[in-house]
């Protein structure tokens, strides 16, 4: 039996856990729900995926009749605590939003509770998380966990246990410290890999990252502080040149600050870059799956909600990676990530504020 601990169970991580019960029948999934746990125990979730059942192609709007209903992990706990008495776990899989609170970190959690990992790093921690160093919150497993990075190109969410997934599944895992053992990394490879998805082998974990963050540092960011779809946006790239004018100079500064880090820091991949190819990939690719559906990426989804967003993994992890390895002037090198990062800082800081007065 393939034990795996599920962290995070929004529109990733049930799709995550989906594939990896119910193409395995030796995995058994243990999953931590919180807001959903009535729900789920009652009913399981809803999913219409395009994938795997409920939802056709995206120029048709009936949804299919293969809709997977009643899906639950094989095991449900409300707490992290909760489950360590079916544990050791040979993965912890964690599809959680990267936003530090000052205690109770998931990674603080699985840090201090025994039970959980395996002895002589025979548990693997997958990080399907968005953003540039979510590792770093890690640190304190290191030596203890094999850790593997996963990038998800998915366009999927989880709306009160009910989980619409509007593009194909698309995932690359690799090894985040390349010394590690890849064992545990092909295996996992092997669970999630099926007849519907496409996933690949990341040989360069670091570039990979980069890229997903041509999306979510140009994308993710307007949508979230303009209160708009992408949909929305694409409507307004002739009337007013959002594309041209905001999200591809947010993405040529991503390429920017991504290829300097990676001549500087990793010259074991020196000759691997994000390319202007890259930037215009994201951005027909956006149009054609995202635009098409009025998709709202996380940030929005997390904004509407109330809810604190990613901009530290997102936005901030990148201006201070670039000012280690330059020491530049942020306004005139990158003012445009720069001032996203000040305006969503006030966005940040509404919707805390808001959440403590609301206590």
């Amino acid at each position: 039996m393939i034990k795996i601990l599920s962290i995070g169970l929004g529109g990733v991580g049930v799709v995550t856990s989906y594939i990896l019960q119910n193409f395995n029948p030796e995995v058994e999934i243990t999953a931590i729900i919180r807001s959903d746990y009535d729900h789920v125990m009652k009913s399981g979730y809803t999913i219409s995926s395009i994938d795997y059942g409920g939802r056709r192609e995206n120029d048709d709007p009936n949804e299919a009749d293969n809709t997977i209903k009643g899906f639950r992990p094989k095991n449900i706990v409300k707490k992290l605590a909760d489950a360590t008495k079916f544990g050791p776990f040979d993965y912890i899989v964690v599809a959680t939003k990267v936003v530090p609170k000052e205690k109770d970190n998931v990674w603080e959690q699985v840090e201090q509770l025994p039970g959980l990992l395996k002895d002589k790093k025979g548990t693997s921690i997958v990080l399907i998380q968005n953003g540039i160093d979510p590792e770093r919150f890690w640190e304190g497993l290191k030596d203890k966990a094999i850790f593997i990075s996963g990038v998800s190109y998915i366009s999927s969410v989880n709306h009160k246990g009910t989980v619409t997934q509007y593009g194909h599944d698309d995932n690359n895992f690799g090894l985040i410290y390349e010394n590690d053992n890849p064992e545990s990394l092909e295996e996992f490879l092997g669970l999630y890999t099926n007849d519907f998805n496409s996933v690949g082998l990341d040989s360069n974990v670091r570039l990979t990252r980069w890229k997903k963050l041509l999306y979510n540092a140009s994308f993710n960011t307007v949508c979230c502080l303009t209160d708009m779809d992408i949909g929305k946006i694409f409507d307004l790239k002739d009337s007013m040149g959002i594309i041209d004018n905001l999200v591809r100079p947010l993405m040529k500064e991503i390429q920017y600050v991504a290829n300097y880090d990676l001549k500087k820091n990793y010259p074991n991949h020196k000759d691997e870059s994000v390319t202007d190819d890259d930037v215009g990939f994201i951005i027909t690719a956006t149009e054609d799956t995202d635009a098409k559906n009025n998709y709202q990426p996380s940030m929005l989804v997390d904004s509407r909600n109330g809810r604190n967003i990613e901009l530290e993994v997102i936005l901030g992890n990148v201006i201070k990676i670039h000012k280690l390895n330059t020491n530049g002037d942020m306004k005139s090198e990158i003012p445009y990530l720069n001032m996203m990062y000040y305006l969503l800082s006030l966005v940040q800081y509404r919707l805390s504020d808001n959440q403590k007065n609301s206590k």
